[in-house]
């Protein structure tokens, strides 16, 4: 998470521009004709972008230049798609960057850590689940809510830590113990975002965007 306010290496800082710009172009195609469907969930979203910049300012500093701490990306992927993610996490993004004078030169490689891996695996993951899994409500919430974030925010953090260390040079044993907490953190991260997410598609499903009621709910056939 220091990513977000210390310099890093040249060619990880320029790997990153290589790919948030082209992820980012390709998630306004997506989303160029509709963007959301209501104002309703255009207010969400927009919340979503202001908890999630400041959801990056809990974590945990330590002295060895390897902090870490909540993401959010794999639930925003969730409730809201990859591309709409995409958007939302490079918006809080910029959004901390602006509030917390970081590092606009690290704008790209935190854009790939934050938005763009999170988003697209969160996506990824949830496509394979909807093809290879079940069509049941519980195996939507559960897979989703809990196997996918803990995956995606597992990734995410371990992403973070490595980037980090090709500037911070920390000896082995800091970083195994700051990875074994990262991986801690992300099952607890996993647990808080399935249980929003649950709460969202029983009492508000027209909210989560990649949830269709028709696949997971379909009508009753009436009987003979």
């Amino acid at each position: 998470m220091n990513l977000l306010h210390e310099p890093a290496p040249f060619g990880l800082m320029l790997l990153g521009w290589l790919i948030t710009l082209p992820a980012l172009g390709l998630s306004l195609l997506a989303v160029r004709r509709r963007f959301l469907p209501s104002s309703r969930m255009q207010h969400g979203w927009l919340a979503a972008v202001v908890a999630t910049s400041f959801l990056w300012e809990l974590h945990v500093h330590s002295a060895v230049g390897l902090d870490f701490g909540l993401l959010g990306g794999a639930l925003f992927a969730l409730v809201f798609g990859g591309a709409r993610a995409t958007l939302g996490l490079l918006a809080a993004l910029a959004l901390h960057t602006l509030l917390t004078n970081g590092s606009w030169m690290n704008f790209g490689l935190n854009g790939t850590l934050l938005a763009v891996v999170p988003a697209w695996t969160a996506s990824a993951l949830q496509r394979l689940i909807a093809r290879w899994l079940p069509k049941n409500l519980f195996v939507f919430i559960l897979g989703n809510g809990m196997f996918v974030t803990l995956v995606v925010t597992a990734l995410a953090s371990a992403l973070l830590l490595a980037a980090a260390a090709t500037r911070a040079h920390p000896p082995a044993g800091e970083l195994s113990e700051h990875l074994a907490y990262s991986l801690l953190l992300a099952w607890g991260e996993a647990l808080v975002s399935g249980m929003i997410f649950s709460a969202l598609v029983v009492f508000l499903p027209q909210a989560v965007l990649t949830y269709r009621q028709d696949a997971y709910l379909p009508p009753r056939r009436p009987s003979a």
